[in-house]
């Protein structure tokens, strides 16, 4: 029994093959890891165009402007929105007024072609044009010390479609006349004056008659044509008689030869 005994003891009493630990003890935990604060960095930041460099350690856009001090106002503007990250670069808008978004029609242009088809001076409509559409924000802003109106944003809606016109020859009539001194006649008959109304009935550069200028394809009024196109029908009128200008201008015709 002495024997047995001593051997139990031995190893361990026969209830386990460890020494006992110590009551209370855990396990070794390792460190946690720790986090440092965000490293200042630099950001430009543009007030009604005036700009400025901050240190900072915020993230979002709100952050940066609270630790520059920095106070908006509730229309202000800022890009990017406020709740955003921050980059290195803040614009503000500082406006007095909510923004007001008005939608503004563009005037399309007009395009015009040349056509020996069409009758000279004369104009066809090949494309009807379309105006475009401009989404414009318009806000009040301080400037130099004044309450004002401005433009703070422009957006295009829909692009203008030109209107495109076939245009007849805008050139004189050709043959003889066109070799003429039409520059000295229209002197002689209205002081080279587009304009010109006579009461007797006559009308422009050239003085024409109402029938005499509907003889060579004139529309409306002569005074009220281009010059260009006043020459061109003299020089078309001249061509009609054979030249025998002394019946359309027998007081000033002589200046074409001069």
């Amino acid at each position: 029994m002495l024997v047995t005994a001593l051997l139990a003891a031995a190893c361990g009493g026969g209830g386990g093959g460890g020494a006992a630990k110590p009551a209370g003890s855990t396990a070794p935990v390792a460190d946690a890891p720790r986090t440092s604060a965000p490293a200042p960095r630099k950001v430009v930041i543009v007030v009604d165009k005036k700009k400025t460099e901050t240190m900072t350690t915020g993230t979002t856009v709100q952050q940066v402007l609270d630790q520059a001090k920095i106070r908006l106002g509730p229309h202000d503007l800022v890009a990017p929105p406020r709740d955003r990250p921050a980059g290195a670069r803040i614009k503000v808008v500082r406006l007095l007024s909510a923004p007001v978004t008005k939608v503004v029609a563009v005037t399309a242009p007009t395009i015009r072609k040349k056509s020996s088809s069409v009758p000279p001076f004369s104009e066809k409509e090949l494309r009807k044009g379309r105006p475009g559409l401009r989404i414009v924000r318009t806000a009040y802003v301080r400037r130099k010390g004044k309450k004002v109106k401005t433009v703070i944003s422009e957006k295009v809606k829909r692009k203008p479609v030109a209107r495109i016109l076939a245009v007849g020859p805008q050139s004189a009539a050709g043959g003889s006349a066109s070799r003429l001194n039409w520059h000295g006649l229209a002197n002689c008959e209205s002081h080279n004056n587009p304009k010109a109304v006579n009461p007797a009935g006559y009308y422009g550069l050239y003085q024409f008659s109402m029938q005499s200028w509907a003889s060579v394809g004139g529309s409306g009024r002569p005074s009220d044509a281009s010059p260009g196109e006043q020459t061109y029908r003299a020089q078309l009128l001249y061509n009609k008689v054979n030249g025998r200008w002394q019946g359309q201008w027998p007081n000033c015709g002589r200046f074409l030869f001069s």
